[in-house]
């Protein structure tokens, strides 16, 4: 990606002296013959920090970078890192020159085709034109959002809870009855997987962005130690790098803020799925109930008629509906136990609802 800056002239005059900086490190390394990083490092890193007063990162992919050029090409490209420049905002880039960080505006002047390079970025210069070009993944890889996918399954289970308690059943005696409640029982399962899957995947996600904040924080911490130790020792340079350090990382705390607020809220929805799972099954349980019930009913009669066929169909894929949601109708141990406190919890919930009717309140 192709970023298009618009510096203001002392911003220029910065990346200016950057370039000019950065050309007389090529021709340092031009007169050393070290045959590998390690032997430039010790060769002509100190000098180029010396003579040119590149910031030390800069320093150092000057040394990977100049086996790349060929002799006697101009230098117009510095190479980055994520160290070395930072995306703001839609509309302004912090990069690192050897009069310390500033802030740049750009626009997006388009997409290139390839990235080989070794750098995540390169700051360009051509003519006046400078520009900073950006590496991005510009694959698309088809995957799930949490969110969507929680979306899709509330609409599925209302489908299915509509399409097996419906009366429907005893209309499409015709039609083979058996197959609907399999589907129906096949569309349950993939319901209790995905909804048990995006919880995992959002908790896993949260985890994963905590942690990454409190080394964030540690890091802002410890450079706020640093940054007074320099101006401590009268060292206001290494001083000022630090704090473009500590800026660019507050930046990135504060963006992954907002995703550790925004994972919470798809935690919330999937538990918020799974709780309509676990109530489509309590009342999927009442109604196997009456099954049970108005199939003992017909069994002094004809036990082959229609409505008991349908009824036992549907205590079938009721029965199914237990076991895909992982409670089974007989209790295993302790799930007695678990049951009375739902009830419990249950008749809280109606007694704090009739309570709020009476004083007004919904």
């Amino acid at each position: 990606m192709a970023l298009l800056l618009a510096p203001s002239g002392e911003d220029r005059e910065a990346l200016n002296a950057t370039l000019a900086a950065y050309r007389q490190a090529m021709a340092i390394l031009d007169g050393t013959t070290g045959a590998n990083l390690v032997a430039l490092h010790e060769e002509a890193y100190e000098e180029i920090r010396a003579q040119t007063g590149l910031p030390s990162r800069m320093a150092t992919l000057a040394l990977r970078d100049h086996s790349r050029q060929q002799p006697n090409e101009p230098t117009v490209e510095i190479p980055l890192d994520s160290k070395l420049f930072a995306i703001k905002g839609p509309d302004s880039i912090s990069i690192a020159t050897i009069n310390g960080r500033i802030v740049v505006p750009y626009s997006v002047d388009g997409y290139r085709g390839g990235w080989n390079d070794f750098a995540e970025a390169r700051l360009s210069f051509q003519g006046s034109t400078i520009s900073v070009l950006v590496a991005v993944q510009a694959g698309i890889h088809t995957h799930r959002e949490s969110t969507m996918s929680n979306e899709g399954i509330l609409a599925r289970l209302g489908r299915v809870i509509a399409g097996v308690v419906n009366n429907a059943v005893d209309a499409a005696e015709g039609a083979n009855t058996t197959a609907v409640a399999q589907q129906a029982v096949r569309e349950i399962e993939k319901i209790a997987e995905e909804a048990r899957a995006a919880l995992g995947v959002a908790v896993a996600a949260g985890h994963r962005l905590k942690a990454k904040a409190a080394d964030l924080d540690e890091e802002i911490r410890d450079l706020d130690q640093k940054i007074k130790t320099g101006l401590e020792k009268g060292r206001e340079d290494l001083a000022r790098a630090a704090t473009g350090v500590q800026i660019d990382l507050e930046a990135q705390r504060t963006a992954l803020a907002k995703a550790v607020t925004e994972n919470a809220g798809e935690i919330a929805e999937a538990e918020a799925t799974l709780r309509s799972i676990a109530s489509a099954r309590a009342d999927a349980m009442k109604r196997l109930d009456d099954a049970r019930r108005a199939e003992r009913a017909v069994a002094a009669n004809d036990p082959s008629t229609p409505s008991q066929r349908n009824d036992q169909r549907l205590a079938a894929a009721l029965s199914a509906v237990e076991r895909v949601t992982g409670v089974p109708a007989k209790p295993m141990t302790g799930a007695a136990e678990v049951d009375e406190l739902g009830r419990i919890q249950r008749e809280d919930a109606i007694e704090a609802r009739l309570r709020a009717f009476r004083e007004g309140q919904r």
